[in-house]
């Protein structure tokens, strides 16, 4: 027991006092862990010292740290001795077994003692005659936030409260002996209904009260369930006076809080305003209650934001909060009687407003989360263009709070893109972090990663994969088509063929239709190859071109066909001769086992859903990863699943997992680099992720420890704009108040002229621009007139009778349905359901070429917003 005990000394950290994880070694020579160095080195930065010296570190640059070599007397002995640790039942330094169940160390001594207790413990959460059926759903639901300790704790304490306590209906009471008397208790309600706060009797105080006031005094005058930070009070200065303002603060920073502590206050004050009118006996018509909503631009942040609103709302938040997912707008009016605050998707609220389902008008404040999307098309432009043409009309106007990381540049001058930002969303207020204490503060405060390292890694000279599909396949399809491919790089060829493609859609020529096609899906299967396993990749290409297979080929088809059946098997030889890793994949392992420690959560970017499902495969199946019990899932946008899309209520599960710990790593899309919060995420890997500068900085916010990027040429273009960016607030702080309102009013006059064109135009092109009929792109078969297209919210329905009778579509909900042309089979659209048993069938323009008055040339468009023509609500 003594060795084992110097044993355990020798490979025990002096920082945590546990054994040693992932051991780094200091200048001193002393050793720690990593993850106790990255809190050393974040909390103390320029006075970090060793724990076991007290010597000044000198480097605060966690990269610059080594691992310990493996031939060090500490390596050996972790490796030697890898089942000593300290029992954490007795504390004694011994071999240890680890307990499957919450995954404590335990020694021979106690490790059956620990297991009985789990046993115990679950046999009484399995004992369900203490409780009712009602509160038997209450806590079975419970499984859904908790892992399986942290509920047997749960069941317990409400066993434990149980026992003394029954429903407050029965009013009963039990008598208990004290000190030889009995005393008879009133049994409590377990669920009681929360007390209305009366804020008729709370003290009165003002914007200036809070703005001036320590944040613990901030607290306590709007009843928080938090301390606000100094720099969170100053950035709400703007918001309480009812003025406009964009908030520029880094990710994890609190920008939610700040919106959340105007919105309080102005609630605060329309219930104040309500009493006194009340006990005045002035009319109530005059006076309403408070109506924000807060946007956000996906689904998976609307349940997020509405949460972290409910630290602010203490009192009473299911009566003042609503999340708005899956509702019918025609239910909205009766809910903007009942709630107070509304969360919804950015697209959703833009969609009630232009079905007059959601008035504008009749909010008092506006929060945009995400705010640098505010430009061209994006739904929150078209919403503040409608929020303009109110303000010049002289209607009431919501005030507005808008929330960014980073403003961004839009490929334009970065300080004129600020200017051109402020007057799309009418704020003449900016709040960004000051020099000094409150830069102090916020990083101390913030999960700001402590390195950022861009990696290359080499290409590989020779692939026969590669060599075969351009050399053999794709020449000899080109060459068919009397296309020169031999001196095209990868982005003129890709250009290339998605012209030639889109000309050959509007002649009608069939073979450039076909060849174009074979050759787009092979390029980005090279594409795809670049970055992800074989495996995968050959099964993505062989499944798309599956999809389009004509019932009756051409000869041309013919030809592509046998030239991928030639293709398929050099690759299946390939894979059966177990191809190593790519050199890509190596590296990505190696940094996920480099980063990884127990207890942490990692994030992997990714460009393409593709990209997330198949790293996800990929990452699962390798044994490493598994030894080391590193759960892999993956996170994509919405939309369908054809195309990999995860539905919200997926999307909120795969989250859950991550914060719970069930999945420790996520692969995702840039869905994951924009407002999603996991405060647990401990380093970002950026695996041939093509972000821009807004997007360098968001999933920089993710981790509080390294992040690293396999892409070094456009992250180094990022970072270059990251700069440009701070330039920009740099330079608004310098022109000061005046000019900078004088430079708005100039962008804000011009916007209102360009809108008032485009709005001029657009109504008298409508009923021009409407298509006279629309064919399937592919084969220019008729398929219906432009006069039968209605929406149905943002989906356009083909309402013509003889649409069914000449596609013949499935009736099924989400089935897809293709071309009548035998030879053609392309897909067109899928189905929806209008009513109970009313299916729809929703058009893919992606597959449609429109017809418009006497033009020769049809027109091709890639979203249903470029399409000008007029249709009809449904």
């Amino acid at each position: 027991m003594d060795n084992l005990s110097q044993i355990y000394q020798s490979i025990r950290c002096q920082k945590c006092e546990r054994r040693l994880k992932n051991p780094l070694e200091l200048k001193c020579r002393h050793v720690i862990c990593r993850d106790c160095l990255e809190t050393i080195l974040r909390n103390h930065r320029t006075n970090a010292r060793c724990p076991t010296c007290n010597q000044s570190l000198g480097d605060y640059q966690i990269e610059n740290y080594t691992y310990l070599q493996p031939n060090h007397y500490i390596s050996r002995l972790l490796s030697t001795f890898i089942d000593v640790n300290q029992c954490e039942t007795c504390k004694q330094c011994t071999t240890v077994k680890q307990c499957s169940q919450c995954s404590n160390d335990q020694c021979d001594s106690c490790y059956d003692k620990h297991i009985k207790t789990h046993r115990q413990i679950k046999q009484q959460s399995n004992k369900n005659s203490d409780f009712s059926k009602e509160e038997i759903e209450i806590l079975e639901s419970m499984k859904n936030y908790l892992n399986e300790k942290e509920f047997e704790d749960f069941i317990q304490t409400a066993r434990d409260y149980l026992d003394n306590a029954i429903l407050k209906e029965n009013q009963t009471t039990i008598s208990i002996e004290n000190n030889g008397s009995i005393i008879n208790i009133e049994k409590k309600s377990i669920w009681l209904e929360p007390e209305i706060y009366d804020w008729s009797k709370h003290e009165k105080f003002t914007e200036d009260d809070i703005i001036n006031s320590k944040p613990k005094r901030v607290q306590q005058l709007l009843r928080l369930d938090f301390i606000p930070r100094s720099y969170q009070i100053r950035m709400t200065t703007a918001g309480l006076k009812g003025n406009n303002s964009l908030i520029c603060l880094q990710t994890g920073a609190g920008k939610t809080f700040i919106a959340g502590i105007v919105a309080k206050f102005l609630h605060i004050l329309s219930l104040q305003k309500l009493n006194s009118a009340s006990a005045s006996a002035t009319p109530l018509d005059a006076i309403r209650r408070f109506k924000a909503v807060f946007l956000v631009p996906i689904k998976a942040l609307v349940a997020q934001q509405c949460t972290a609103f409910r630290q602010v709302f203490i009192d009473q938040p299911d009566s003042i909060l609503k999340s708005i997912d899956n509702q019918a707008g025609e239910r909205f009016k009766d809910l903007y009687q009942q709630f107070d605050v509304f969360f919804f998707t950015v697209q959703k609220f833009a969609n009630f407003v232009e079905a007059k389902h959601a008035d504008l008008t009749k909010f008092d404040l506006i929060i945009i989360d995400e705010c640098h999307h505010c430009y061209d098309n994006h739904p929150i432009n078209s919403l503040m263009r409608q929020y303009h043409r109110l303000k010049l009309s002289g209607c009431n106007i919501p005030q507005i709070i808008a929330l960014t990381a980073s403003v961004g540049t839009n490929k334009k001058n970065a300080f004129d893109h600020l200017v051109h930002l402020c007057a799309n969303l009418d704020c003449f207020e900016i709040y960004a972090v000051e020099r000094g204490a409150e830069e102090d503060e916020v990083r101390n405060s913030t999960n700001t990663p402590l390195s950022d390292t861009i990696l290359t890694i080499p290409k590989e000279e020779y692939d026969p994969i590669i060599m075969n599909l351009k050399d053999n396949v794709m020449k000899s399809i080109a060459s068919r088509l009397a296309y020169d491919i031999s001196t095209m790089d990868n982005q003129k060829l890709e250009n290339f063929l998605v012209t030639e493609h889109q000309n050959a859609c509007k002649r009608n020529d069939r073979d450039a239709i076909i060849g174009c096609d074979y050759l787009l899906k092979y390029h980005r299967f090279l594409q795809y190859y670049d970055d992800l396993p074989l495996d995968e990749c050959i099964k993505w290409l062989i499944e798309a071109l599956e999809e389009s297979k004509p019932s009756i080929p051409t000869t041309l088809d013919k030809f592509c066909q046998q030239k991928l059946e030639e293709f398929h098997e050099l690759v299946a030889m390939q894979i059966s001769c177990s191809v190593p890793i790519k050199a890509k994949l190596k590296k990505l392992i190696e940094m996920i086992i480099c980063l990884h420690s127990s207890h942490c959560r990692g994030l992997i970017l990714v460009r393409t859903k593709f990209h997330a499902v198949s790293l996800e495969a990929f990452l699962n199946k390798n044994p490493e990863l598994i030894k080391r019990k590193i759960s892999v899932g993956y996170l994509t946008g919405q939309g369908s699943a054809e195309d990999l899309s995860l539905p919200g209520s997926q999307q909120a599960t795969v989250l859950n997992e991550f914060r719970k710990g069930t999945k420790n790593l996520l692969v995702a899309t840039d869905v994951a680099q924009e407002g999603l919060d996991v405060a647990e995420c401990s380093y970002v890997i950026r695996y041939e992720f093509v972000s821009n500068e807004i997007g360098t900085v968001q999933s920089r916010g993710r981790a509080r420890a390294p992040q690293i990027s396999i892409n070094y040429q456009r992250e180094l273009e990022n970072r270059q704009k990251e700069g440009e960016m701070t330039q920009a607030i740099d330079e608004w702080r310098q022109r000061g108040v005046v000019e900078f309102r004088k430079l708005l009013f100039k962008e804000q006059d011009d916007l209102l002229k360009n809108n008032t064109q485009q709005t001029t135009s657009k109504f008298s092109q409508s009923n021009q621009e409407t298509a006279k009929e629309i064919h399937c792109r592919f084969c220019d078969t008729y398929l219906c007139k432009g006069s039968s297209l209605r929406l149905q919210g943002t989906t356009v329905i083909c309402v013509d009778p003889t649409f069914e009778q000449r596609v013949k579509p499935p009736k099924s909900l989400g089935e897809r349905f293709v071309c009548p042309n035998k030879t053609c089979h392309k897909e067109l659209g899928g189905v929806i359901l209008l009513s109970r048993n009313t299916p729809g069938y929703a058009l893919q323009i992606t597959s449609l070429k429109f017809l418009i008055d006497d033009e020769q040339t049809p027109r091709l468009f890639k979203k249903w917003s470029q399409y000008q023509g007029h249709m009809e609500p449904l």
